[in-house]
C-alpha cells in the first residue's frame, strides 16, 4: 500500500465521522452502565430474589453479544488510514504509546484502586504479595487485543505492499449475501471456540485453553467476534461502508435481531439443563452460536445506520464525551470500585445503593477525565 492507492483516493478526503465518535462514546458510557450492573450483582447490591437482578442478567447478555464487538468493528475502520497516513513504523509507534502506555499503568496502578474492598473492608495489609496477587488488565484487555490485531495488520499491509496487491478504496455498498455470508461464518466460530470456552464463563470446555485467550480477553467466547469485525471494519472502510449502507439496511438489522430472538425459547427450553447452550457438540449451542451471531450483526448494523440518520451533529455534550470517552473508558472501573467501597463504609441503605452508584460514578467519570486530559504528558498519550 502506497499513497497512489488508499491513501490518495478522494473518499479518503471526505468530512469527519461525527456520527461514528458519538455512537462510540455512547458505547463507552453503555460499557459503564454494564459494568455498573455486573459490579452490582457481583457485589449482591441488588437482591437475589429481586425483578432488578434478572433485568440485569438479562441487560448484561444482550450487551455482551455486541458492545465489545462495535469497538473493533469501528477500530478496523480507521486502522488503514492511520497507516497510510504515518507509514509502519510511525503507526506501530503511535499504537504503542496510546495502548500498551496506558495498559501498563492500569495493571501495575489503577489495578490496586479496583480491588480496593479487598484492602478496605476485607482489611488485607498492602504488600507485595497483596499487590501482584490483585493485578488485573480490568477493561484494558481491548486495547492489548487491538494492539495485536493492529500489529498483524501492519505485517499484512507490509507483506501486501511488497508482493503489489494493494486494494484500491471504492466505494461499493454491501450486499445482504455479503453479511449472511458473515454471520454464518460468525456462528461457525462461536460453536467451535466453544468447544473449549463456553459462553458467558459457564464451566466446562478446556483450562488451558481458556487460560489461553484470558491473556488476552475477558470474554474469550467472544473471541471469533473481535476478529471478524475488526476485518470486517478494514474491508468496510476500503468500501466507503459507513457513508454507503443503504438506510434500509439499518431498519432490516434491527429486524433480523428482533426476529432472531425467536430462537432464545428453543436455547431456554432444551439448553437450560446441564447448561448445553454454552458449548459442546450439541444442537443447541448451534443455534445459540446462530441467534448470537444474528442479534449482534444485526443490532450492529441498525446503530450504525440510526446514527448516521439520526445523531450526526455534535453538540457541546457530544463533543466533550467523544473527546473523553477514551480516558472515561479506562478510568471507570476502579471509580466504580471506590464508590461501592465508598457507600459499605458508611452503610448507604442497600435498596437505594444501585441507583447512587450510577449518580455518582457517571459524574466522577466526566469530572476525571476532565482533569486527566488537563495533564500535558497524558494528553498526548490519551
Amino acid at each position: 500500500m502506497n499513497s497512489s492507492h488508499i491513501g490518495s483516493s478522494s473518499l479518503q478526503k471526505e468530512g469527519r465521522l461525527y456520527f461514528i465518535d458519538n455512537l462510540r462514546a455512547a458505547l463507552t458510557m453503555l460499557v459503564v452502565l454494564h459494568h455498573l450492573v455486573y459490579f452490582s450483582i457481583y457485589n449482591e447490591i441488588l437482591s437475589q430474589e429481586s425483578i432488578g437482578i434478572v433485568m440485569g442478567l438479562l441487560f448484561l447478555a444482550f450487551n455482551q453479544t455486541f458492545f465489545m464487538g462495535t469497538f473493533f468493528l469501528i477500530s478496523g475502520y480507521f486502522v488503514p488510514s492511520s497507516f497510510e497516513r504515518n507509514g509502519a513504523t510511525r503507526f506501530i509507534k503511535d499504537r504503542f504509546i496510546r495502548f500498551l502506555v496506558p495498559f501498563i499503568f492500569y495493571v501495575l496502578i489503577l489495578s490496586q484502586v479496583q480491588s480496593i474492598e479487598v484492602y478496605m473492608l476485607n482489611q488485607e495489609p498492602f504488600t507485595w504479595q497483596t499487590y501482584f496477587s490483585n493485578l488485573t488488565y480490568g477493561p484494558m484487555w481491548y486495547v492489548e487485543l487491538l494492539f495485536v490485531f493492529v500489529c498483524l495488520y501492519a505485517v499484512w499491509a507490509k507483506f501486501m505492499s511488497k508482493n503489489k496487491l494493494s486494494v484500491v478504496r471504492q466505494s461499493t455498498p454491501p450486499t445482504y449475501r455479503m453479511f449472511t455470508v458473515f454471520v454464518m461464518i460468525l456462528a461457525a466460530g462461536y460453536f467451535t471456540i466453544r468447544l473449549w470456552v463456553p459462553a458467558l464463563d459457564l464451566p466446562g470446555g478446556s483450562p488451558k485453553v481458556q487460560s489461553f485467550v484470558g491473556l488476552f480477553t475477558a470474554s474469550g467466547y467472544d473471541l471469533p467476534q473481535y476478529v471478524g469485525l475488526f476485518i470486517l471494519g478494514i474491508i468496510a472502510y476500503q468500501r466507503n461502508w459507513f457513508r454507503n449502507t443503504p438506510d434500509s439496511m439499518g431498519r432490516a438489522g434491527f429486524g433480523i435481531a428482533i426476529g432472531a430472538s425467536i430462537l432464545l425459547p428453543l436455547v431456554l427450553l432444551f439448553g437450560v439443563d446441564g447448561l448445553q447452550f454454552s458449548g459442546g457438540w450439541n444442537w443447541t449451542s448451534l443455534v445459540y452460536s446462530l441467534w448470537e451471531a444474528l442479534f449482534s450483526v444485526g443490532v450492529i448494523l441498525g446503530l450504525i445506520i440510526f446514527f448516521r440518520k439520526r445523531v450526526f451533529h455534535q453538540g457541546k455534550g457530544w463533543s466533550f464525551l467523544s473527546a473523553h470517552s477514551f480516558v472515561i473508558y479506562i478510568i471507570h472501573i476502579p471509580i466504580i470500585a471506590i464508590v461501592i467501597a465508598g457507600l459499605k463504609v458508611i452503610h448507604f441503605p442497600p435498596s437505594f445503593m444501585f441507583l447512587a452508584m450510577i449518580l455518582i460514578t457517571i459524574p466522577l467519570c466526566f469530572l476525571l477525565s476532565y482533569i486527566i486530559k488537563q495533564i500535558p504528558f497524558a494528553s498526548k498519550i490519551l
